[in-house]
């Protein structure tokens, strides 16, 4: 009687779930949680996270040796993995390295992921640059920068750089190196996944390492 019991709250709250909208039970937001909680972390030790793999001749998107790899061969592309989840305010942090290709590159983190037209993105260049951009109903814009720019607390070249990334309400703020380097405002979207990010631009080959990514309550 006490399993039955246990199934049936299980569907009721199942049930409760799926009748509450996404942008109203997050992670974040879900009763139980605490204040400034780990929500979700992944060292990709093993490949149970949750997040999207791909490959194919011309890139790759999954588990190697313990991190995660996003490898891109084709110019003026990105590439990125998702793991499911939906939340609110968060503070994203994650180590992340260039292993191969091109310098004049960008990678980095998401957050508030909808789908592929509807993002926040924190990334960084390894030649040093740094931007904070928003997509939405799939016209892409810097936020609170003309152009993305240089900041030498990047690590260049074939180096590793620790990100955080800070999407609080309509605040965003962006951390590297343990410098912050810019905030931001915006209302666009206020919820969604967390992500990964790498890209190309005239030249292909970016090879990108990430590794202690952890979501906590901000």
């Amino acid at each position: 009687m006490r399993k039955f019991n246990t199934i049936l709250l299980v569907i009721i709250f199942a049930g409760l779930l799926s009748a509450c909208a996404k942008s109203q039970l997050t992670a974040d937001t879900l009763p139980w949680v605490g204040a400034k909680p780990v929500l979700f972390k992944d060292s990709f030790a093993r490949e149970n996270g949750g997040w999207t793999t791909s490959e194919d001749s011309l890139s790759f998107s999954g588990y190697v040796d313990g991190k995660f790899r996003l490898w891109l061969d084709v110019p003026d592309y990105q590439i990125w993995s998702v793991p499911g989840l939906n939340f609110k305010n968060i503070h994203i942090a994650a180590r992340v390295e260039k292993v191969g290709g091109p310098d004049n590159n960008f990678f980095g983190v998401l957050c508030r992921y909808q789908d592929p037209m509807n993002y926040y993105s924190f990334v960084i260049s390894s030649d040093g640059y740094f931007g904070v951009y928003k997509v939405v109903n799939g016209d892409k814009s810097l936020m609170g920068q003309q152009s993305m720019e240089f900041d030498s607390a990047i690590n260049q070249g074939d180096a590793v750089n620790d990100i955080q990334a800070v999407c609080q309400d309509n605040q965003f703020e962006f951390i590297v190196n343990s410098t912050q380097l810019i905030q931001v405002q915006d209302d666009s979207l206020s919820f969604g996944d967390v992500g990964l990010l790498a890209g190309n631009l005239d030249e292909p080959g970016v090879e990108i390492l990430f590794d202690h990514f952890v979501v906590i309550k901000p």
